[in-house]
């Protein structure tokens, strides 16, 4: 808004000068064309207040102007730091409630633990269930402020939904709060998620998409061989189990239909600044997975044309080469290079297949 008035003030403050310099034209030729030898003093005299009435008049319009524009400034920016302070206090209160969360969660445990084997089954099945609502809470938290934004999580995932171009029936494992859900479902494609957490998933209903609560690997047994043309999962199988990663590719693979394409995006191990930025911030992961490894997985469960696609590497954070005229540059910045593919390679990579 107020870049918007001082844009407005630049033209009216243009328009004045052209207006001064039109009266000083029309000024000169009047005396050019010889009209003030007669009267002349008059019609100088006429020319001087004419020019003063102007300049008056359009000064007391400068200052109506800047008396409306300091007005509406003020009353806009009154209303934002109106809308800013809400937003603080509900913040504030968001804040306070996760806190209590968390205590509550706390003090769930320790009543567990004391009515181990002296509660009732029924009374310790309601309990258990109650830490289940409010566990995935906190974690549903910590991802809003870590990973992004829907909008950001969308703009990141978007590059993959060509790969799954003709392909209708497509599963997304951990499919949190629905951003390829809702990226299938805008290209007039079938999908289904699955997802552990309660308050992920009501977001992703809220949407109008389908996904279930269901662990994934319990879900993939469940299904009849080739009845999906696609699975996808983004920043998940850094959760699993060895063990339980294997088993889920090799269901994956069962469930897909011949040409049916699995692609399974994680963390890029390779990149410190990856491991130390992204990896690390989560306690919920478990194993770091080498691209290779990933691929040898992949491949051992009967994938075919197996690729690994990484990332965009991380902008702005690469070490800066020296110049050429330095008589040490090339031996610096060959080492420089090394460093940059070593700390700032790309943060993800996905790993495809396709059932032969």
């Amino acid at each position: 808004m107020r870049r918007v008035i001082e844009d407005l003030i630049e033209r009216r403050k243009n328009r004045q000068d052209e207006l001064k310099a039109s009266l000083n034209e029309l000024a000169e030729a009047v005396e050019k064309h010889g009209l003030l030898k007669k009267n002349g003093r008059k019609i100088r005299e006429g020319f001087a207040c004419f020019q003063d009435a102007l300049e008056a008049y359009v000064s007391a319009q400068d200052k109506e102007w800047d008396a409306y524009a300091n007005n509406h400034a003020t009353t806009v920016f009154k209303s934002l730091q109106w809308k800013i302070e809400k937003l603080e206090a509900e913040y504030s209160n968001l804040k306070t409630l996760l806190i209590h969360f968390a205590q509550l969660e706390n003090k769930l445990d320790r009543l567990l633990e004391t009515l181990d084997g002296k509660a009732a089954p029924e009374t310790a099945a309601e309990l258990h269930s109650i830490k289940e609502q409010l566990s995935p809470l906190q974690y549903a938290d910590f991802e809003k402020r870590f990973r992004g934004s829907s909008e950001e999580i969308s703009n990141r995932l978007e590059k993959y939904l060509s790969l799954f171009s003709g392909r209708q029936e497509i599963l997304d494992i951990g499919c949190g709060r629905g951003e390829f859900l809702a990226l299938l479902k805008s290209n007039g494609q079938q999908g289904l998620g699955l997802d552990l957490s309660d308050s992920m998933l009501e977001e992703a209903r809220a949407m109008g998409l389908n996904c279930l609560k269901t662990d994934a690997l319990q879900f993939l047994k469940s299904r009849p061989g080739a009845s999906l043309d696609g699975i996808f999962s983004s920043q998940v199988i850094e959760h699993f189990q060895p063990d339980y990663l294997r088993r889920v590719i090799s269901e994956c693979f069962r469930v897909l239909r011949p040409q049916g394409l699995l692609l399974l995006e994680t963390i890029n191990p390779l990149s410190v600044f990856a491991l130390s930025r992204i990896y690390f911030l989560d306690p919920t992961h478990r194993n770091p997975l080498h691209p290779e490894y990933m691929r040898y997985l992949l491949e051992n469960s009967g994938f075919s044309a197996v690729e690994i696609i990484y990332s965009a590497e991380p902008e702005g954070e690469k070490l800066e080469e020296i110049g050429p005229s330095d008589p040490l540059a090339r031996p610096i910045n060959s080492n420089v290079d090394r460093l940059n593919q070593l700390l700032f390679s790309p943060c993800e990579y996905a790993v495809k297949g396709v059932r032969p």
